[in-house]
């Protein structure tokens, strides 16, 4: 019936249209999903800055003023000096120097302070003191341990090499003469930069070994520290040649931490912390992947669902789409299966007339061409044969109506029906079972029925 097959498509449309409007928005969903997933497969596990060392701005905290006065303040002396210890987090309590710094003190009874930020002065003991050709180089040590600095990490000057880039950093003399506002806090600090440019000098007048470099200090640098590129210790600034400034020298690393050993001092070696870095990186990296590995599979298994649920809205839509074309293609086919009908009966086309008079033609197929061409046609007539078309005219029987369509294609000399009237060009006409026609000059009558 017409109007539920009707119904059945206006339902497949709606379905269709349903499935579409679903589709899209779960392939919306997968879009976001997988842009999730993009980006959560591009994070990358960055290392802590730590790892490469520490920044001259950071290694500032760990350098402190020693000022030495004269007991009737008419005379001082200052230098610089580097914090020690074994955190480099921690506080602080002892303080590295040279050993002429801390002269005016031992011998001539000068008061010593270290020097903070607000010129808050702290009195130190001086734990250790050498000063002759052989060191110089002396150890304080504050009342107690104090925050205002940081330690700073010592290389092993065996690894360092002429070319490496340093930084000096310390109170020079020559800057205090020129700056109103030196006070001997950080911000009284002058930061240089140069080149090591020999790993093995033993200057004249003294027998200790030193680096040679050409970064600028001056008297008030004196007990400073020399940094690698990296902002490790690998010396103390020491002596410079009067004639020059791009000729300096510092005691090289390895002495200043023999020392240290020797007076069971704490101090942070730069391989053992960059051990301790790798160590925490390495914990951190872990933790990182496994957490990056679950948030992956969450976001893998979201774009999955997504995709699979887009899928299905699409193959539904599919499916409804197939079904209304077969509906569609259904009710507007003009025969069904031919052969052996839902009447149990056959469709058989009866030569009444004409050159094929008294046979009877099973209409077998779809729908039986009648004509003069082998090739379009499946009733052929003679190519001789007066008035017939290559292709004449077609007839097929319609199982819901129980006729015969006849259809003129076109003929030349036309097709006729019993009462003479000529069929007009592509018009189908229906015929009754038993019916006639005829072609042309009707000298070839044909009869439609069903046995």
């Amino acid at each position: 019936m017409k109007w539920v097959r009707r119904i059945f498509m206006f339902l497949l449309i709606l379905a269709i249209a349903g499935c579409g409007v679903l589709a899209f928005l779960n392939f919306k969903d997968w879009s976001d999903a997988k842009e999730d997933y993009d980006e959560v497969k591009a994070e990358k596990f960055e290392a802590d800055d730590a790892v490469t060392g520490f920044t001259t701005e950071e290694n500032q905290k760990s350098v402190a003023f020693i000022l030495c006065i004269a007991p009737d303040n008419s005379a001082y002396a200052w230098g610089s000096s580097y914090a020690v210890g074994s955190d480099v987090d921690g506080k602080v309590q002892y303080l590295v120097t040279n050993g002429h710094v801390v002269q005016p003190h031992k011998d001539m009874g000068f008061s010593i302070n270290v020097v903070f930020e607000d010129e808050e002065m702290v009195t130190p003991e001086v734990v250790f003191y050498e000063f002759d050709e052989a060191l110089d180089m002396a150890i304080l040590k504050l009342p107690e341990p104090v925050s205002m600095r940081k330690p700073v990490v010592i290389r092993d000057s065996d690894t360092v090499s002429a070319g490496e880039k340093c930084v000096a950093i310390g109170y020079p003399d020559k800057a205090a003469e020129v700056d109103s506002n030196f006070s001997g806090d950080i911000s009284s600090q002058s930061v240089n930069s140069g080149v090591i440019s020999n790993t093995n000098v033993v200057p004249s007048g003294v027998s200790y070994t030193t680096f040679q470099h050409d970064s600028f200090i001056s008297h008030g640098n004196s007990g400073g520290p020399l940094f690698d590129k990296d902002g490790f210790l690998i010396g103390m600034n020491t002596l410079g040649r009067d004639d020059t400034d791009s000729v300096n020298y510092a005691i090289i690393s390895n002495t200043v931490t023999d020392i240290l050993e020797e007076y069971d001092i704490d101090y942070v070696d730069s391989e053992d912390y960059l051990d301790d870095i790798e160590g925490e990186m390495s914990a951190a990296k872990k933790k990182f992947d496994k957490k990056h590995d679950a948030e992956l599979a969450d976001a893998e298994e979201a774009v999955t669902e997504a995709r699979n649920k887009m899928l299905i809205f699409v193959i539904a839509a599919a499916v409804c789409a197939i079904a209304l074309l077969i509906l569609f293609i259904v009710g507007n086919k003009k025969v069904v299966m031919v052969g052996e009908q839902d009447d149990g009966k056959k469709s058989y086309l009866i030569c009444t007339k004409g050159i094929f008079a008294g046979q009877t033609f099973e209409i077998a197929d779809n729908t039986m061409t009648i004509g003069r061409d082998k090739n379009s046609c499946t009733f052929v007539f003679p190519e001789e044969t007066p008035g017939i078309s290559s292709n004449h005219c077609s007839v097929y029987f319609d199982v819901r109506t129980k006729t015969f369509v006849l259809t003129d294609n076109g003929s030349t000399y036309g097709t006729y029906l019993s009462n003479g009237r000529k069929l007009t060009k592509g018009v189908p006409e229906k015929l009754a079972p038993g019916s006639t026609f005829a072609l042309a000059d009707k000298a070839n009558e044909f009869m439609v029925d069903r046995k």
